[in-house]
């Protein structure tokens, strides 16, 4: 009965995280309302296609309802600085820092190299915490591309993932001695690379939990961190460069920050005028025309998108495919840990694997 009652409060637990009635999930999995009731109090026992019926409704694994979230999770999810996120953010997180967990304690994933900054505490110290940053990347100036691997080199894995429009814009959380980003696919690719930028800055401040990703937050940290990832991903003396290599074009200049450096219109406009290359006149009137096909043609360049989901952190994608060749995960496990990025056709052949690892494999999932 123990066992039970443990299993119903997990159901409970997920069902009021989901923000759904019993009705609903009646609804959804086909048990009556008084079913799914002393389930949640432990007073019937569950088959395992009901179960698999109620995951599925609730939007978690099976193995969710038999162990614990990771300490760093039930943290976060505490705070009450959080409490905007969406859900489906919020589960993606958690279903992730397991996965990490998971394969962390499997020997499977090595912890990277942490790298840490003092918090700023005025914009001028958020500018010099990017100088920092890019110079320990070993790129003190010019774009910041392909910024899901610069953040592996200080210990984020980044994931994205389309979670629709109302999914949220990302969020972050510590996972042992790494850090775990998920951002929102479905937000327009500079978005996303700003909204990176703002979680990398979470995690080299070691400032585990925000509010949300926004342009103009009202919380002062908020507001630091977004002036560290505007300047990590445009420095002022990259933009002033072009500046100069445009001449009073500001239109032009503006066009090249977006396609070179990838960046969203609106941010581009506000770094300009945050460095002094333009001002606030010219900033509202770049604002209102974002760039057009003639535009890109007049520049002789055009756009390149970063963070298509869904994307996995590329170490991590590797040791999971590792992992798959020599057995230690099933192709079903492998699937699911690369999120949709290679199908079971996908997955490259496996090595000569020993029964016992077939075996051990199956156990680590069930």
């Amino acid at each position: 009965m123990a066992e039970e009652i443990q299993l119903g409060a997990r159901i409970a637990e997920a069902r009021d995280l989901a923000g759904l009635t019993q009705e609903q999930i009646a609804s959804k999995t086909g048990l009556g309302r008084t079913v799914v009731a002393k389930i949640e109090k432990g007073t019937r026992k569950l088959g395992a296609t009901e179960l698999v019926a109620l995951a599925d409704a609730l939007d978690r694994p099976v193995d969710w309802f038999f162990t614990s979230s990771p300490p760093a999770v039930v943290s976060r999810r505490s705070d009450p600085l959080v409490g905007g996120q969406s859900r489906i953010l919020d589960t993606r997180v958690e279903r992730i820092a397991r996965d990490i967990d998971f394969l962390a304690s499997e020997g499977e994933l090595p912890p990277l190299a942490r790298f840490e900054l003092d918090p700023p505490s005025t914009i001028q110290g958020a500018e010099q915490a990017a100088i920092k940053l890019r110079q320990h990347l070993g790129t003190p100036n010019g774009p910041l591309l392909e910024l899901q691997t610069h953040a592996e080199q200080v210990g984020l894995f980044t994931f994205s993932l389309d979670l629709g429009k109302n999914g949220g814009d990302a969020a972050y959380v510590e996972v042992g001695e790494v850090g775990v980003a998920v951002i929102n696919g479905a937000s327009e690719p500079g978005r996303r690379r700003f909204n990176l930028a703002h979680e990398l800055g979470h995690h080299v401040f070691m400032d585990a939990y925000a509010p949300e990703v926004g342009l103009s937050p009202q919380d002062e940290q908020e507001r630091l961190i977004n002036a560290f990832a505007i300047h990590l991903l445009l420095p002022r003396l990259d933009a002033n460069a072009l500046w100069s290599e445009f001449g009073t074009n500001h239109r032009l200049t503006a066009v090249a920050a977006a396609v070179r450096y990838r960046l969203s219109w609106s941010a581009v406009c506000a770094q300009l005028r945050n460095v002094g290359v333009i001002d606030a006149g010219i900033r509202e009137e770049l604002a209102g025309q974002p760039p057009s096909g003639a535009d890109f043609i007049e520049l002789g360049e055009h756009w390149v998108s970063e963070l298509d989901p869904p994307s996995v952190p590329p170490q991590y994608g590797r040791k999971v495919l590792s992992a798959y060749r020599r057995g230690k995960l099933t192709a079903a496990r492998a699937t699911e840990l690369l999120w949709g990025t290679v199908d079971r056709i996908g997955l490259p052949p496996q090595d000569d694997i020993p029964l016992e690892a077939y075996r051990r494999a199956f156990e680590l999932e069930a």
